[in-house]
């Protein structure tokens, strides 16, 4: 749903006891969150609408533990009861990013490096990371699901031919090494230029609601490789042993395996990188994430050239990010865009699997409308112990469920009432709709419903399908062929 203006205005006047004077929108970064400056009699805050209550939870939490500490992040000032609303304190407009070119920069920079130091080992070394969404601590499964992200959102829409199998050896082979960090420490998870404010001459951090307990070295890869800032060897050099100083005073660190950890980290942050441009730049059509993708393939490529990546043993992988950088033309990756734009039709059909037990699932279109459709009165496969672990994707959970008729007329029941509202929305130009599927866990019935459903509208209209497992944390786009 959108923001609502009024919610605001009330959440100000109650926390500054004034009127509100002015509003003024702010320019959105990558996530859906609103951000407003808003005024009033003397009194200033950042006003913010985030749709993820429980992320926005999350950010309270970790901000006011940080703040308490002395680590340089907005103060909260007020939070509507709806926990989407809420104010924060103004930081300003300009960002470490922003800066670069600076002559001040090479000092903002070693600020940055050792607070962000500090924060990791000490602002939050008693903070209860359960308070973390969407989840706790950095794991096997958050791992696989950027990998997915980059397998889905890019490497799918490349003409490089794929090997499934030897795809997942070598992302297993990765998820064992990065895993074998020690990860007892905070980790910001999106710590980069942009989400570093420069704010009375000190650095002061923001977006920092991804956060849970991790790796170190997550971080400073994701800092020192971060493709648009272009950070030349001699600065990323430089930038690392000013952090591995200030490290060396909060805790023990053996310097070579951080370092070789670092690059390890620097390549998987490379192929999430390339996912999000992917989502962003072609489903999104968001021009400035297309051209970023070109540069972090060149980036990928050298490392995996320098040699620093030997240790992973995951060579296929390395031959499929050379083999993409040898189409790295942009205009490669503008036609599919162009593609995109060129389908019979305008229509995307959000589909989404879900737990009742948490809740329905947001509309972020704004409209509201489509269709909800209940599986809980459908043969659960999860019921039984060899199924339990599984989700409605394996071939094992499908093939029981196609078996169960009532499964089958459920979903042809479903097909029909589909029908009629896709058709029409076709006829008359729209361009979305949303359909539910949800069951008590969101793992088995209604993935299956939701994956079939999908394959029904791609096939028969030749639409766009967005497929969002939201307890499996899975996304992916489905196009259909021209």
């Amino acid at each position: 749903m959108p923001y609502n203006e009024q919610i605001i205005r009330d959440l100000f006047q109650k926390w500054a006891q004034a009127p509100v004077e002015n509003i003024t929108a702010l320019k959105a970064a990558g996530s859906n969150r609103q951000y407003f400056r808003i005024f009033g009699r003397g009194k200033q805050a950042v006003a913010t609408y985030g749709t993820n209550q429980l992320e926005n939870k999350a950010f309270f939490a970790i901000g006011r533990h940080a703040r308490l500490q002395g680590i340089n992040v907005p103060a909260i000032y007020a939070v509507a009861d709806d926990e989407l609303h809420y104010l924060q304190e103004d930081v300003g407009d300009t960002s470490l990013f922003d800066l670069l070119g600076a002559s001040e920069a090479p000092a903002l920079l070693r600020k940055a490096v050792e607070a962000l130091a500090y924060m990791q080992v000490k602002g939050l070394q008693d903070f209860d990371y359960t308070q973390c969404y969407p989840i706790a601590s950095f794991d096997r499964q958050s791992l696989f699901w950027d990998l997915n992200y980059f397998k889905y959102n890019f490497l799918k829409f490349t003409k490089v031919d794929i090997d499934e199998v030897r795809l997942e050896e070598d992302f297993n082979r990765l998820a064992d090494y990065l895993l074998i960090a020690d990860s007892s420490f905070f980790m910001y998870r999106d710590f980069q230029s942009r989400n570093v404010m420069i704010h009375n001459g000190e650095p002061w951090f923001i977006d920092f609601q991804g956060g849970r307990r991790g790796p170190l070295a997550y971080d400073v890869a994701s800092f020192l490789f971060q493709v648009r800032a272009n950070f030349s060897e001699k600065t990323r050099m430089d930038l690392l042993e000013h952090y591995l100083k200030a490290l060396e005073k909060l805790t023990t660190v053996n310097k070579s395996i951080f370092t070789e950890q670092l690059y390890a980290f620097a390549f998987f942050k490379g192929l999430q990188n390339l996912g999000t441009y992917g989502y962003r730049g072609i489903f999104e059509q968001k021009n400035l994430f297309l051209q970023s993708i070109p540069q972090a393939i060149d980036l990928l490529c050298t490392l995996i050239d320098s040699g620093r990546l030997n240790h992973l043993s995951t060579d296929y992988l390395f031959d499929l990010m050379r083999s993409a950088g040898q189409k790295t033309d942009n205009s490669n990756y503008t036609s599919l865009i162009n593609h995109k734009s060129s389908l019979i039709n305008p229509l995307t059909v959000t589909l989404t699997s879900f737990s009742y037990k948490k809740g329905y699932p947001n509309d972020n279109s704004g409209h509201g409308g489509g269709f909800v459709f209940d599986c809980r009165g459908l043969s659960n496969p999860g019921r039984l112990p060899e199924f339990s672990n599984l989700s409605g994707r394996n071939p094992a959970v499908v093939d029981y469920l196609e078996k169960e008729p009532n499964v089958k007329a459920f979903l042809q029941a479903v097909f029909a009432s589909l029908d009629v509202s896709v058709g029409n929305y076709i006829e008359r130009g729209f361009t979305h709709l949303s359909v539910a599927f949800g069951c008590t866990g969101g793992q088995h019935r209604s993935v299956y419903c939701a994956e079939q459903t999908a394959k029904y509208l791609v096939e028969k209209y030749k639409i766009n399908v967005r497929l969002a497992h939201r307890e499996l944390h899975i996304e992916e786009h489905l196009t259909p062929e021209p």
